[in-house]
């Protein structure tokens, strides 16, 4: 057994850090996981150092990066199951994301709120059209009411709404 000193690992890290993470990044074909393996392998190597020949240390090193990779490559945390697209859809919320629901749930808020302020019958149209999410078609066979009446009073409930909107903006 030889005993090599530090300045020869550092010669060693030197001459072989290219060679170590190119196998790395070969069989990982993830760079940012091949440079994690290389530093392993350098560490490795220098907690061995002490029991290592000093012959070959280009294939020392290359030996421990290659096994490095293969427990990498085996490791079950690493390993990524597909996920099939019946479960993937099951993860998905129908809702949006938490922070799509959100801003949905302030904006209908706030159109509710400039709702109310309408009067009527502008106000009743367009708490059912836009809070209800009522079609006109179904809102004139509930009220009875002509439908060119409703698009009307809806229209005319848009401005009245765009209006408080800006209004509201400043």
């Amino acid at each position: 057994m030889m005993r090599i000193n530090e300045q020869q690992f550092e010669r060693a890290v030197t001459q072989y850090q290219a060679l170590v993470f190119s196998i790395c990044l070969t069989m990982t074909k993830n760079y940012f996981d091949a440079e994690d393996l290389a530093q392993d392998t350098f560490v490795s190597a220098y907690r061995g150092w002490n029991g290592f020949d000093g012959k070959n240390p280009k294939g020392w090193l290359t030996a421990i990066a290659v096994n490095k990779c293969r427990d990498h490559l085996k490791s079950p945390a690493r390993k990524n199951l597909p996920l099939a697209a019946e479960d993937a859809a099951l993860l998905l919320d129908p809702d949006g994301t938490p922070e799509e629901q959100a801003e949905d749930r302030m904006s209908l808020s706030h159109v509710r709120r400039l709702c109310r302020r309408l009067r009527e019958p502008y106000r009743s149209v367009a708490e059912s059209y836009f809070c209800g999410e009522k079609k006109l078609s179904e809102l004139a066979r509930e009220t009875g009411q002509n439908i060119r009446t409703l698009e009307t009073r809806l229209y005319r409930a848009k401005k009245l709404l765009k209006a408080l909107w800006e209004e509201e903006e400043g």
